[in-house]
């Protein structure tokens, strides 16, 4: 893992966290989960930004949000760093945090095409600590809800609060529980990619909702093809919270929060029994 703040040959600027991963362990409560058997799915990074890399219903809130409240900006579960190189070139200061490291290394790489200046760093987004604060902190593609346990989620919010200026905003958005969230795959036939080198996978997914965990249990199941003709079968699960809207506001009041704004889509429009997603912006309530 690079150094502090170590500047790699690409020229983009690494945080390592050196001492924030090596207190992870002991900063973890008892009841905080162990979430690598759920992370296998995220490890290609690559056929991660696939399937992923161009959705941009939720930059232009994002860009709203930075544009009135300014810079440095915190993108936590960055992933491979769309948006946050989308910020970077629009001149803002950013540093992006993600949990996987093959998603930091690939998001570095990204950033060195456009020769933006980003601070990377690999950490659990329940631990971490940068000794800095920013007047806007986001969380997208409904990463809130790889936070399973309420213990989980608390840790979470009090990380956000520590690096959140006084004044500032958090943005987030997380599935909403419709019935057609919980109980309808999100896709009816398997889904087929091409990666760049020429190998296609096609993917399936069975999904099996916990109502008393209020958990989403997936499992993932990939038929890889190369060019040369291999064949190579892959399974893993992973596993998504949802959380109900009475229940979103009493944890985030409870934690320190206070919403600011609620939408039922990237859109900006309210919140209803059928909307896909709950959107909040919120501040720290004094």
């Amino acid at each position: 893992m690079p150094r502090n703040l170590d500047r790699s040959l690409s020229g983009i600027l690494f945080l390592g966290f050196v001492n924030l991963v090596a207190n992870d362990e002991r900063a973890k409560g008892p009841m905080m989960i162990d979430y690598s058997e759920y992370l296998e799915g995220y490890r290609d990074a690559q056929a991660y930004d696939l399937e992923e890399g161009g959705y941009d219903a939720d930059y232009p809130l994002t860009v709203q949000l930075a544009r009135s409240l300014g810079g440095p900006l915190l993108d936590l579960a960055c992933g491979t760093g769309t948006m946050a190189i989308r910020m970077a070139e629009l001149g803002y200061e950013v540093t992006g945090v993600d949990i996987i490291p093959e998603m930091i290394e690939l998001a570095s790489q990204k950033a060195a095409q456009p020769g933006v200046s980003i601070e990377w760093g690999v950490a659990d987004a329940r631990t971490f600590h940068l000794q800095k604060q920013f007047p806007f902190i986001y969380m997208l593609g409904n990463a809130f809800q790889h936070f399973l346990t309420r213990e989980d989620q608390e840790a979470l919010l009090a990380r956000v609060r520590e690096h959140l200026h006084p004044e500032g905003r958090f943005l987030f958005g997380t599935r909403h529980p419709s019935p057609r969230n919980l109980f309808e795959a999100r896709f009816s036939e398997p889904q087929t990619y091409t990666m760049s080198d020429g190998r296609q996978y096609v993917i399936s997914e069975h999904p099996e909702y916990d109502p008393v965990t209020q958990i989403q249990h997936y499992t993932f199941s990939e038929h890889w093809l190369t060019p040369e003709g291999l064949q190579e079968k892959k399974q893993y699960r992973s596993a998504l919270r949802y959380v109900f809207p009475q229940e979103m506001e009493a944890l985030l009041f409870y934690n320190g929060f206070q919403i600011s704004s609620c939408y039922g889509n990237w859109q900006q429009e309210p919140l209803t029994a059928t909307s896909p997603y709950m959107i909040y912006v919120c501040q720290r309530r004094v």
